[in-house]
């Protein structure tokens, strides 16, 4: 997800300009022991480069998680520049970090229909096709052996869950042909790597994830080497209960690897005009606590890791969207918060 974009939007209805303070910064923190020792599989949070020179922050990244995921810094949009040359700096920083620390790197991601790189967009279609692969040589090749697994195609359903993007990849090389294509060039480029499928939605719209689900098919029946399929879990505190678990249920149906990939709960987006802060924070504390219990109830060997969309609410996405929003678990302190709590007792039920 880049800095700023709204393409995401949740359900608008109930936004309010109204302050949100569900938690006075007086409440003592919530008594947790770090996330990666409370969870029997891999947790994770994305980052970008600048936020590794907070001490505080690359503390609490080091103390909580055990991967790494580039919040945006290992999209095309910043790492192929418009004379179609590449800049690995910022994804190298983050890399780096993770190998001192001992942290699995996540790749993330390699398509993603929202991008055009200007040095592209007048390629024909054979010259495009090779400077894909070029591309996914380069970048997967760079990081083999530490980036344990990638975001092939990211986001490749429609808005409205109905169909496939079109996207300059589709249109260069096919509206299946080029995911084909990028499974094959990732495997070749890392073959020990997790290759997923990552989407949005799948929680709250059943139509976008019979979709998603039936791409994964098209893929594997095409011969494409898809290993793992993500569910982002951009979600409102508002969320109807059992959505979560519905939707695990069913994308681990396909027998592939599973992860929560982007994981945070919208306050904000959840306000309605008499809905009292104690409640959004109870919902939000109640939606986290739904996630790690329906993720912790998967077969064991599909549950490949739970990452959040960030640790600090200061960080989110959506706080630099909405000011108000403190969608983590942890605030912008570095505090946890009841939803942290919540969803560690909540590994246990699962």
């Amino acid at each position: 997800m880049s800095p700023g974009l709204d393409r995401r939007a949740f359900v608008a209805a109930g936004l309010s300009a109204t302050a949100c303070a569900p938690r006075a910064k007086s409440d003592p923190p919530a008594e947790i022991v770090p996330l990666k020792q409370a969870a029997p599989f891999p947790i994770g949070t994305c980052v970008q480069a600048a936020q590794l020179d907070d001490p505080a922050f690359a503390s609490l990244i080091v103390e909580q998680v055990s991967q790494l995921t580039a919040e945006w810094e290992m999209k095309t949009e910043y790492t192929v520049l418009d004379d179609g040359s590449y800049r690995f700096d910022r994804p190298d920083k983050i890399a780096e970090f993770a190998r001192a620390h001992g942290l699995r790197l996540f790749g993330h991601t390699l398509v993603w229909y929202a991008e055009s790189p200007k040095a592209w967009e007048p390629l024909p279609p054979p010259a495009f096709r090779a400077a894909l692969q070029a591309y996914i040589a380069a970048f997967v090749g760079r990081y083999r052996g530490l980036a344990v697994a990638w975001d092939v195609v990211n986001e490749a359903v429609s808005e409205d869950g109905n169909s496939r993007r079109t996207s300059l990849w589709s249109e260069k090389l096919g509206d299946f042909e080029h995911m084909r294509l990028a499974y094959e060039l990732a495997h070749a480029a890392d073959p020990g790597a997790v290759l997923f499928l990552n989407d949005y939605f799948l929680d709250s719209m059943p139509n976008k994830r019979a979709t998603f689900l039936k791409l994964a098919e098209d893929l594997l029946k095409a011969g494409a080497p898809l290993t793992g399929l993500g569910s982002q879990t951009h979600v409102n505190a508002d969320l109807p209960p059992g959505a979560i678990k519905a939707a695990l249920k069913d994308i681990a149906s396909l027998g592939l690897k599973v992860r929560v990939s982007e994981m945070d709960v919208s306050i904000a987006r959840a306000r309605k005009l008499l809905t009292s802060d104690a409640d959004l924070v109870a919902k939000q504390a109640r939606v986290y606590a739904e996630a790690a219990e329906a993720f912790s109830s998967l077969p064991a060997a599909q549950r490949y890791d739970f990452t959040f969309w960030g640790l600090k609410d200061s960080q989110s996405w959506l706080k630099r969207e909405q000011a108000n929003d403190t969608p983590l678990l942890f605030d912008d302190s570095g505090r946890a918060k009841p939803a942290a709590a919540a969803w560690e007792q909540a590994l246990k039920r699962g």
